[in-house]
């Protein structure tokens, strides 16, 4: 028969197909889908959790580091003020390395023209500065 091999045919049947089915398996559906949502959002929060436990991990050995480094650097000024060296290793004992561009600081170091310490992005705790 031509009718059951036209389009309208087969929408009319599946629209009546969804209409008698709809009241069965919508309650099915849900049934399956609501613990489907309930373990997607379980996993991710999983994922989240976990995520932030690795990021405070890092973020606690990367401040650990950066203390590390600020001992260290307040060692070496220790040991300079000590010994009557100041500046960087490969200065001489009169701070040389800073040229014809630098002046005699206060504690007969050399310092660059521009006021700066000299210590790349550290300042000199006599000149009332900190790590940045």
């Amino acid at each position: 028969m031509p009718i059951l091999n036209s389009n309208i045919a087969v929408g009319l049947g599946a629209a009546v197909a969804a209409t008698v089915l709809a009241p069965v398996l919508v309650p099915v559906a849900a049934s399956v889908a609501r613990p489907l949502a309930k373990a997607l959002l379980r996993t991710g929060m999983l994922f989240y959790e976990k995520s932030r436990e690795a990021v405070a991990v890092g973020g606690e050995a990367l401040e650990d580091i950066i203390a590390e480094i600020h001992a260290e650097h307040g060692a070496k000024q220790a040991v300079a003020g000590r010994t009557g060296k100041a500046g960087h290793a490969g200065e001489g004992a009169d701070g040389a390395a800073n040229g014809a561009q630098g002046y005699a600081g206060a504690e007969g170091e050399a310092r660059p023209a521009n006021g700066a310490s000299g210590q790349g992005p550290y300042a000199h705790a006599a000149d009332g500065g900190a790590f940045l």
